[in-house]
């Protein structure tokens, strides 16, 4: 049997924070200063804005909360996305930013190579499949 507070301290909520809110430096500070998260993201840094919206993935409960992810959201593109690998969570990020987009609005999304297979299932499709040499390929789903 699982142990209660285990499977509490994995319990995630997903936080829509304004790219002016002070809030989200607290959030997402010490990860996107991380040595790996900087790597991980090619050394380029994550770019914000007034009207960045981020989806910001909390773990833990009251006691102990760690960010465990987060993506933001600027004209109808996804941008900003922070995993650490993790499908599960990038999928349950993606869907919350989706199903707050209105029906009929073309969503784009710069995949990772291999974050593709994942997009493809959420019904992404690729806007150019003749350079398969390069780590990074844009993708766009109308919802």
């Amino acid at each position: 049997m699982e142990n209660p507070k285990e499977a509490e301290s994995e319990e995630i909520r997903i936080v829509k924070v304004q790219g002016s809110d002070p809030l989200l430096h607290r959030l997402i500070g010490p990860m996107v200063i991380h040595p790996l998260v900087i790597s991980l993201n090619g050394g380029y840094p994550f770019k914000n804005t007034e009207e960045h919206l981020w989806y910001i993935a909390i773990r833990g409960n009251k006691e102990t909360k760690e960010t465990a992810g987060f993506l933001s959201v600027l004209n109808n593109t996804i941008e900003n996305d922070c995993t650490l690998r993790d499908q599960l969570l990038l999928a349950r990020l993606v869907k919350t930013a989706l199903a707050d987009m209105p029906a009929g609005t073309v969503v784009r999304f710069t995949a990772h190579k291999d974050e593709i297979p994942l997009m493809k299932e959420l019904g992404f499709e690729l806007t150019n499949t003749k350079r398969p040499a390069v780590e990074y390929f844009k993708m766009f789903k109308k919802i």
